[in-house]
């Protein structure tokens, strides 16, 4: 996960990788404090652990999008063919219920995403 902050000095925006869900797991990885050293301005600070907050990975938005479109069209491809050649409803029906796994699968990444962003986002280390 990807974890940000933004520099006192220059207000840049920096970030972060670690393997923990949640500030709590960060803290006794790093301690309260962390040391880091700003990209911008290279300036190293002292920044508390309950500065730094997470945001939903751009990656998650892009991979479910492409699984959601490819998948839709790839369902349509077989409906429009079960049409086409007017085979019974019920394989029409069957074949287009499978157009939902997509849409499953967007939503799935999508909310497990947020949570995750959630998760990080609203516990705090107190001080």
């Amino acid at each position: 996960m990807k974890v940000y902050y933004k520099c006192p000095n220059c207000k840049e925006e920096n970030q972060l990788k670690t393997s923990v869900g949640t500030r709590v797991e960060f803290a006794m990885e790093n301690g309260k404090n962390k040391k880091y050293n700003c990209g911008n301005c290279n300036q190293n600070n002292i920044l508390l652990v309950n500065n730094f907050y997470a945001k939903e990975s751009k990656l998650v938005s892009i991979i479910s999008g492409i699984i959601f479109l490819v998948g839709t069209l790839i369902g349509l491809y077989f409906v429009m063919q079960m049409v086409y050649k007017m085979v019974t409803v019920m394989g029409v029906f069957i074949v287009a219920s499978g157009l939902m796994i997509p849409v499953s699968v967007y939503g799935i990444l999508k909310k497990e995403d947020s949570n995750r962003v959630r998760t990080f986002n609203q516990t705090y280390v107190s001080e």
